[in-house]
């Protein structure tokens, strides 16, 4: 039997197995539909039911965490800075009038009832009335009023906040005859994360009914829904609504089971249930026996039918879909040993489907097209990757280079000179001693990235020798916490721009001027500034400066104008070049204020030593 088995090939194959396994599951799909059919009405009953009452349940509690998800933008005020909702300012009144109630005026209170007002035109037309209510048990709603005695009868009025969705079952509104469901949602303080409050939905029956509407199982059969503690939620006969069960004509239920069959004046009900989770109601279906069991004898009839039916279509379909099954795998298998001689050009021939050979040919092509793509572009990408490190150290290169500055080199060597005339060798031993080991940093070309604590060091060395310049009144700080010394960051990236600030905001002032070196972290950057108190910058110039930054971050991986090999230019490049586009440096200057510049770099956690 192996052998002849062998023999065959894989288009024999498929259509002796499906013939084979077709034919013996239709025999004994015949055999046991007519056996397990007529034993089974009841707990198909029980299986329909149960799908139908769970994907109710599952549809009213979407409808539910819907409308609660609905609130969640109109409770936090996260459209804060929307401008409509800026120029309003109304966008956070509730979570204000909710951490104090009394600092909110009768006008934004009236904000809030229009906003309120709002949500229900615009969302839900159902919803009949929304109360506000903070943690002290203030309550602001949105029309109408109620006293404190209607209040207290309220079921969330008194039950403690929760930080769940609750929903409340069928209840009457004041004054009239419409019933209600109230939904309470919760509220959190967008400051902390805690509690502040409840929005409590009162809502009309409207939806269930729409879920449920002339839903029925057989004939009189029907669905309704009770409460936890035993109320008709819902129910197609309105005036049991919000009634004990054991008070209405359904008295008899026992709902101890999910699936029963029980007994009532002679007949007999199929009973079936289940319980939300959200709501803890019960969604139960019921209907007569005897409506449930018609179909016995149809189903007989059609099983032999469907049966003789499906034979004859095996017998004529299976050899014609096993040929349709097997042509693209043959397909396939020539295009796999084109592509193995090297022809990345070959493609398997796809026809519409979407079944696994069809897939599979997909796949294939967009491997071979994979392929292809990566052939052609893997040495654009080294290429590529070859410029990108040739810019990094041409930027390098350029800031090293600027470091041997005229301006800087004229200052230094002038003022040795007036010391050493003036004062003596002390402070000539101090400034040589500073500017020296300043060039000896400078020169270190193996380094691009060094901690923050060597880059401030070098930068304190620079500011030494500016103190010795501007003795009386030049004044400098440097305010970094320890924690945040072990971050890396790129060499002379500090010290450019403490030196842009003395040329352009102490010398002018004769060294009546400060300049402040602080840091803080951004989420997972850090943030190092660097401030000075000089006439800060003309409007027009910070302009124009702003707008070649954001040139060098859009187009960083070109080479640099020769005007941007300067300064504050200069350091952006590199920045940007070794992190990414969203690092670099940003600048604000103040008219006759001063100019604070700021360094965003990468600050790995574990440097973080806290």
């Amino acid at each position: 039997m192996k052998q002849f088995l062998y023999r065959m090939s894989l288009k024999q194959k498929i259509i002796l197995s499906f013939i084979s396994i077709a034919m013996i599951a239709v025999l004994l799909m015949n055999y046991v539909s007519h056996y397990y059919y007529s034993r089974s009405t009841q707990q198909d009953f029980y299986n329909i039911a149960e799908t139908t009452t769970e994907s109710l349940n599952h549809q009213l509690e979407i409808y539910f965490q819907q409308i609660a998800k609905s609130t969640y933008a109109m409770n936090a005020g996260v459209l804060r800075y929307s401008s409509l909702l800026l120029q309003q300012g109304d966008s956070s009144l509730i979570q204000d009038w909710l951490r104090d109630g009394s600092s909110v005026g009768a006008e934004k209170q009236a904000m809030i009832k229009e906003i309120l007002n709002k949500y229900i035109a615009v969302n839900y037309s159902e919803i009949e009335n929304i109360y506000l209510m903070s943690k002290d048990r203030s309550v602001l709603q949105s029309s109408g009023t109620t006293t404190d005695t209607e209040l207290a009868r309220q079921p969330w009025y008194q039950m403690p906040l929760n930080t769940d969705l609750e929903i409340f079952p069928t209840m009457y509104r004041e004054g009239g005859n419409i019933p209600l469901i109230e939904a309470a949602i919760p509220i959190f303080d967008v400051n902390n994360t805690k509690i502040s409050g409840r929005l409590v939905l009162q809502m009309r029956l409207t939806e269930i009914k729409n879920m449920i509407g002339n839903m029925r199982i057989g004939k009189t059969g029907y669905i309704f829904m009770v409460s936890s503690d035993g109320r008709i939620v819902y129910h197609p006969n309105s005036t049991m609504l919000s009634s004990p069960i054991e008070d209405t004509e359904l008295s008899w239920l026992t709902l101890s089971e999910p699936n029963s069959l029980q007994e009532w004046r002679g007949e007999e009900y199929l009973v079936s249930y289940s319980i939300s989770n959200l709501t803890g109601w019960k969604t139960i279906a019921l209907v007569p026996l005897k409506e449930m069991a018609t179909g016995l004898v149809i189903a007989q009839v059609s099983a032999v039918v469907v049966m003789a039916l499906l034979i004859l279509l095996i017998i004529i379909a299976v050899p014609i879909a096993a040929n349709r099954i097997t042509r693209p795998m043959m397909q396939l298998k020539k295009a796999m040993e084109k592509m193995q001689t090297g022809d990345l050009s070959v493609r398997a021939p796809v026809t519409p489907g979407r079944d696994e050979i069809q897939l599979l040919s997909v796949s294939f092509n967009r491997m071979a097209e994979r392929l292809n793509e990566l052939v052609n572009t893997v040495y654009s990408m080294e290429l590529k990757e070859v410029q990108m490190q040739l810019l990094q150290k041409e930027a390098t290169i350029q800031a090293l280079q600027n470091q041997i500055n005229p301006h800087l080199l004229y200052n230094t060597l002038d003022i040795i000179k007036s010391i050493a005339f003036l004062n003596g060798v002390p402070k000539i031993e101090k400034m040589a001693g500073n500017l020296a080991s300043l060039y000896r940093f400078t020169a270190r070309l193996e380094q691009k990235e060094i901690s923050l604590e060597e880059e401030l060091e070098q930068l304190k060395k620079y500011l030494e020798i500016i103190h010795i310049r501007f003795t009386k009144h030049f004044e400098s700080k440097v305010y970094v916490d320890e924690k945040y010394l072990h971050a890396r960051i790129i060499k002379l990236s500090l010290q450019p721009i403490v030196e842009n600030a003395v040329k352009y905001a102490v010398e002018p002032r004769n060294g009546k001027a400060a300049v402040l070196v602080s840091a803080y972290p951004d989420g997972n950057d850090l943030i190092i500034e660097i401030a000075d108190n000089g006439v800060g910058m003309d409007e027009a110039i910070l302009l124009n400066l702003k707008e070649r930054l954001a040139s060098i971050t859009s187009q960083a991986e070109q080479r640099m104008k020769s005007y941007e090999s300067l300064g504050l230019s200069n350091v952006h490049h590199r920045l940007v070049l070794f992190y990414g586009k969203v690092y670099g440096i940003d600048i604000h200057s103040f008219p006759k204020q001063g100019t604070v510049v700021s360094v965003r770099i990468p600050f790995i956690k574990s440097y973080n030593i806290s």
